[in-house]
């Protein structure tokens, strides 16, 4: 099993810049792309304002991650949108729950954003 974390990036930014209703668009081509997307044996799920959640069954490593950077590179071309970041998680053993997986890619999801704002922070 697998836990995917998605964020859209600085939403706030782009509905305080654009407006809301260009905030919705980028919310609803972000799903659009995720549904274009779908795998076998996964769910979608908004899970907050600007987070989605992709629960995986029976799915490698190698694959989540391919199929992580895939949907970065898919999501860069969304009109008034600043990109995705994304974090996941494998479940191997009977040991780490669910709740634990989505800890564990939210963090990761963290990091990755904190990366890019500081990349953001030095090129200014």
């Amino acid at each position: 099993q697998s836990v995917v974390i998605l964020d859209i990036y600085r939403l706030r930014d782009i509905n305080d810049t654009y407006g809301r209703e260009t905030g919705d668009e980028v919310i609803k081509r972000v799903a659009s792309t995720l549904i274009n997307n779908q795998l076998e044996n996964t769910d979608i799920i908004r899970s907050g304002g600007d987070e989605f959640l992709i629960y995986m069954i029976g799915y490698e490593e190698k694959k989540v991650s391919e199929y992580t950077k895939k949907l970065v590179r898919d999501m860069k071309d969304i009109p008034n949108s600043l990109g995705i970041e994304v974090g996941y998680s494998m479940i191997l053993d009977e040991v780490k729950t669910v709740d634990d997986a989505i800890n564990e890619a939210v963090s990761m999801m963290t990091k990755n954003k904190e990366k890019k704002r500081s990349k953001e922070q030095e090129g200014k």
